[in-house]
């Protein structure tokens, strides 16, 4: 899996690129939107500091990208590997409506017919990858793009964690609502082999965001309350009620997620069983907010503030300072 790609040393990517202006910004990069001088098209451009990531973990999130780009369903990465002073950098198609983070606001879950299409289309786009014998092993929304905000097209994006299966990888570094309980209780020193099942729990998780407009819990460990809820009640065989953040989700709906969100990785459904689940409605419109606990429904709310813009990259800005 080692796709051709040409190879440019630029000193100054001023010469070729027009910046515009900043879409987003991690630990070891940006995404920025410029345009592309010789052909006058926009484009998204991964930028990724060079002191913060290596040289080969950024090549094959490029091969990766790359391979994946033929799919409808997946961002398409051009061929192109730019070496700058600073940054190694990737260019992709520009997705014109965002994420799908950006779309769902705290808790204000976006239309069931939205959150359908979005589940149905990265599902094929997920099945297209397992069948790659790739994991994407970062399913989450800031990682689906928009190319409307009705999601007809969405794009599945950020391959720099994926990993072929069957792969030998060390615990995260930090827990995050989407990983999956075995990946949870990993200590430091432990290793895992990569499955499907990890795109398949975090998936869920996805659907569920999109659908209610917040995360089930914190983390899939046993000290979180919220998922301790959610777990009793799968070892219950169904036989009482659901936890009261789930309690908007009809039947049908319960089915899928349990299947999903199955505690052992070998019994979980892949992501394509949401295609059985489509015809049914996922949400209980009559939900009546007084069934939530009072202590759920007193959380304390946290709101991140959009990053603003700023009038120009640093990218560009210091590769200027360099060439006078």
């Amino acid at each position: 899996m080692e796709p051709a790609f040409t190879t440019v040393y630029v000193k100054d990517i001023s010469d070729h690129f027009q910046y515009i202006k900043r879409l987003g910004k991690g630990t070891f990069g940006k995404v920025l939107l410029v345009q592309d001088k010789a052909t006058g098209n926009p484009v998204a451009m991964k930028a990724v500091k060079k002191d913060k990531t290596k040289l080969t973990a950024f090549l094959k999130e490029l091969s990766y990208s790359i391979v994946l780009s033929n799919h409808h369903g997946i961002i398409a990465t051009h061929p192109i590997f730019i070496d700058t002073p600073n940054y190694y950098i990737m260019t992709q198609e520009l997705a014109t409506a965002g994420t799908l983070h950006q779309l769902i606001e705290h808790e204000v879950e976006i239309p069931e017919i939205t959150a359908k299409r979005c589940a149905a289309q990265l599902a094929r786009a997920l099945d297209y990858m397992h069948s790659r014998r790739l994991v994407h092993r970062d399913l989450k929304p800031d990682n689906i793009l928009l190319m409307d905000k009705e999601c007809h097209s969405v794009k599945l994006c950020d391959f720099g964690l994926s990993r072929p299966i069957g792969s030998i990888v060390t615990s995260v570094s930090h827990i995050i609502p989407s990983l999956s309980p075995e990946q949870c209780a990993m200590k430091s020193d432990e290793y895992m082999v990569v499955t499907t099942s990890i795109d398949s729990w975090a998936f869920a998780v996805l659907i569920y965001v999109a659908l209610m407009g917040d995360n089930p819990w914190e983390a899939a460990v046993e000290e979180d309350e919220l998922y301790q809820a959610f777990h009793c009640w799968q070892k219950s065989g169904n036989n009482i009620s659901p936890p009261a953040r789930w309690k908007k989700l009809t039947k049908e709906a319960l089915n899928m997620f349990n299947k999903l969100l199955s505690e052992d990785p070998d019994s979980r459904s892949s992501v394509v069983s949401i295609t059985c689940y489509l015809r049914y409605a996922w949400r209980i419109e009559e939900f009546s907010e007084e069934e939530m606990t009072e202590d759920e429904s007193t959380e304390d709310e946290s709101t991140e503030d959009e990053e603003e813009d700023m009038e120009e990259s640093d990218l560009f800005t210091m590769q200027a300072q360099e060439s006078t």
